[in-house]
């Protein structure tokens, strides 16, 4: 059966299945579970395949977070094609950030952790990282030309935007705060709150 699977993997495609598998091996068991041996065990390649896409388990490791990221800018480039005040979609980012971090609780960990904030080890990872925190920077931007933020460094308040929904999604995931209800009402009253003090 492996042998099959190694005979219908293309070079691009077994890096993707080794991300998405070892996505899944964070997911169910933590970081701790996944090996190299281990990912090729559960992906069905030989046990030399992964390192021709990953030096080490580091690597592995960063790859798997800067994908996190890029699912992530994902789900907020798709609230920013929205239609509607930009204000609103502005929230919106907050919430479908929050409610990412939630769905994805280990996954998002990882993608902050200590070790992947090596940014001149793992470039990729870097970019994919400022691309997020890029996409609040624009929508603060779009606000501010639409008159509906109050003027000022757009980055500088970008920084207090990603510290509101990172700090209740950090809080959110590891169980430091219990949502009273449903976490997408926690995520817009409190993304709500924060536009309040920043509209112009």
């Amino acid at each position: 059966m492996a042998s099959t699977k190694r005979e219908t993997y293309h070079h691009g495609d077994l890096r993707a299945a080794l991300l998405d598998v070892a996505a899944e091996m964070i997911a169910a068991g933590g970081i701790e579970s996944v090996t190299l041996r281990a990912l090729s065990e559960r992906t069905g390649v030989s046990r030399t395949a992964p390192y021709r896409h990953f030096a080490d388990k580091s690597v592995l490791l960063a790859a798997v977070a800067e994908e996190g990221f890029k699912r992530l800018l994902q789900h907020l480039r798709a609230v920013e094609q929205r239609e509607g005040d930009v204000l609103t979609r502005f929230q919106q980012m907050g919430v479908a950030y929050i409610q990412f971090a939630v769905e994805n609780p280990t996954h998002y960990r990882l993608m902050f952790s200590h070790e992947r904030a090596q940014h001149d080890a793992h470039p990729g990872l870097a970019a994919a990282g400022k691309a997020v925190f890029d996409s609040l920077v624009t929508g603060i931007q779009a606000c501010q030309a639409a008159g509906r933020m109050r003027a000022g460094d757009p980055r500088g308040l970008a920084y207090v935007a990603w510290a509101t929904v990172h700090g209740l999604a950090s809080l959110l995931i590891d169980g430091q705060l219990r949502a009273p209800g449903d976490v997408g009402e926690l995520a817009a009253f409190t993304t709500q709150r924060l536009l309040e003090g920043l509209a112009a």
